[in-house]
């Protein structure tokens, strides 16, 4: 369930979040999430080893691998909740003394593709507009052969703006991260996508000459997008900044270990863009920005998705890219659909929620009722837009089940 209804992209973003971003300290101790090492194979560290700054702490087959932020120990090798992940291993690092920085040598031999894929697989990038693995998203795009590629500052939540932050502060070496990945996936065009005309005129004098696409409206903006270059007959595709800046970087040989999340809502006192490490606690991102005795609830994600923390010491995945306090609790009610077609109008992908949801509720399912329900994105819009507060995305979901099974008894 969304903790907004209705929300248009701007609606909350504040002024002080166009400031620059702030780096957290790095803490003295941290869980850092090793997603994807389940089997003891892909952990490759052991509690009370001593580790160099970016040696590889993990090696899983489909998820980023993790790396140590700087020279220190691990403590500990436990399974802990992490936002958005659920119950992953996690290492308990300690900071030492600066020390020994790990060989992590640029990659070598074979075409530049290659390289880049490489590259970004050894540096354990995710993409953060999808949480998955870079390397896997450019192998997806290829097989797709996207011929516009666009660094997205597009964001999926009213209060977040990291996306638009790592764009304009680190514009040159996103931009040198969106080459790198043309050159894997064979896009012939590259270009920004900014998330509305003010951000598209700071972007135009960091990027002269290059193609800036701007995505104004409502939720899920990204995929109505998509949708209008689509119609244009163009093969559009986005990669997420702070993964394209990663990528970079990681053709010189360092890994990803640190990512940038906004801290906002009215349970704050100043909301920021704050760039912190892998597995730092979302009670020290909070308190930096002022966190308020009276603020009820926490939530990592965005709006219509994300999670709300049960301990403010739950350590933090790089792909969490918005913090949000709120003083109150939402209040949520759910009433009989009024058939205002509002899901309808917002799906980008031309569902009818509604529809679905009234033939799920008759006695006999009619199949016919549940066209389309397969093409859901999982965006979540139609339950963040329907007044009556009906969970519509579970029940397209549930539909899609449905319609996959063959089971409409």
């Amino acid at each position: 369930m969304p903790i907004l209804q209705g929300y248009r992209m701007e609606a909350r973003r504040e002024g002080s979040l166009a400031g620059p971003v702030e780096t957290l300290p790095l803490p003295e101790t941290l869980w850092i999430p090793l997603p994807g090492a389940e089997q003891s194979a892909a952990r490759l560290a052991e509690a009370g080893g001593r580790v160099k700054q970016y040696q590889a702490l993990s090696a899983p087959k489909y998820a980023p691998a993790a790396h140590a932020p700087a020279a220190g120990s691990i403590t500990a090798m436990e399974v802990r909740g992490v936002p958005l992940l659920g119950q992953v291993w996690c290492a308990g690092f300690r900071r030492g003394k600066a020390g020994e920085q790990a060989e992590t040598p640029p990659p070598a031999g074979g075409s530049q593709a290659e390289q880049v894929l490489r590259a970004a697989a050894a540096a354990g990038i995710a993409d953060e507009l999808t949480g998955r693995p870079l390397y896997q998203e450019l192998y997806r795009l290829r097989r797709q052969q996207a011929g516009l590629l666009l660094a997205c500052g597009v964001e999926d939540d009213p209060w977040c703006s990291s996306a638009c932050a790592v764009l304009r502060e680190e514009t040159q070496q996103v931009l040198k991260g969106l080459h790198l990945a043309a050159s894997v996936c064979g896009a012939k065009e590259i270009g920004l996508a900014a998330a509305d005309s003010r951000e598209a005129r700071l972007l135009r004098g960091k990027a002269s000459g290059l193609r800036i696409e701007t995505a104004d409206g409502p939720y899920p903006a990204r995929a109505f997008l998509l949708r209008r270059l689509r119609k244009k007959g163009e093969t559009p595709a986005l990669l997420g900044p702070q993964a394209l800046a990663a990528l970079a970087a990681a053709m010189e040989g360092v890994p990803q270990t640190w990512g940038v999340a906004t801290v906002a809502g009215d349970g704050v006192r100043r909301p920021k863009n704050i760039r912190f490490p892998a597995g730092a606690p979302a009670r020290l991102l909070l308190e930096k920005c002022g966190l308020l005795p009276d603020a009820s609830l926490v939530y990592v994600g965005a709006a219509h998705l994300g999670v709300s923390l049960t301990s403010l010491d739950a350590p933090l995945p790089l792909t969490a890219r918005c913090l949000t306090a709120l003083q109150r609790l939402p209040k949520r009610r759910q009433y009989a659909c009024v058939g205002c077609g509002r899901c309808a109008e917002i799906c980008p992908q031309g569902i009818l929620p509604w529809e679905i949801h009234e033939a799920l509720h008759q006695e006999k399912v009619n199949p016919f009722l549940l066209l389309h329900a397969q093409k859901c994105i999982s965006c979540a819009a139609c339950t963040a837009a329907c007044p009556a507060g009906i969970p519509l995305a579970a029940e397209v979901s549930r539909a899609a089940a449905i319609q996959k099974s063959g089971d409409f008894l």
